[in-house]
């Protein structure tokens, strides 16, 4: 969910919906958090990041320097490749551990039931 400006979007087209979002680098929360503000209140936050196992796996955040400085776009539980070759200014320092999920067992965890749509970041 990053810093929450899609979530934002999705509550303004349909205020009722249900929303469930996840995001693990602490720099995109804390942004998020701040962002929807009041609107927290109408989506859940789940502090993972979504992977084809649970436990935890490396995360490799984003950075650069100067006015890109904390680039929090682009982090990653894959090891960067291709996308330095495109985006050679983004740096991928200080990997940490964070909690991953898979969304299949979540979902039955919070028994929920029907989709209507996933947005997802991959």
């Amino acid at each position: 969910c990053n810093d929450g400006t899609d979530t934002l979007a999705f509550l303004d087209l349909c205020p009722q919906c249900k929303l469930y979002c996840f995001e693990p680098d602490p720099r995109a929360i804390a942004r998020f958090k701040r962002k929807l503000g009041k609107s927290l209140d109408k989506v859940e936050l789940f502090e993972v990041a979504i992977s084809d196992r649970n436990g935890t796996i490396d995360f490799h955040p984003s950075n650069a320097d100067g006015d890109a400085k904390n680039w929090d776009l682009s982090g990653s539980i894959r090891r960067p490749k291709n996308h330095l070759i495109e985006y050679d200014w983004v740096r991928f320092e200080h990997p940490f551990s964070v909690k991953t999920r898979r969304l299949d067992d979540w979902s039955r965890e919070v028994q929920l039931g029907e989709v209507d749509l996933i947005w997802m970041d991959v």
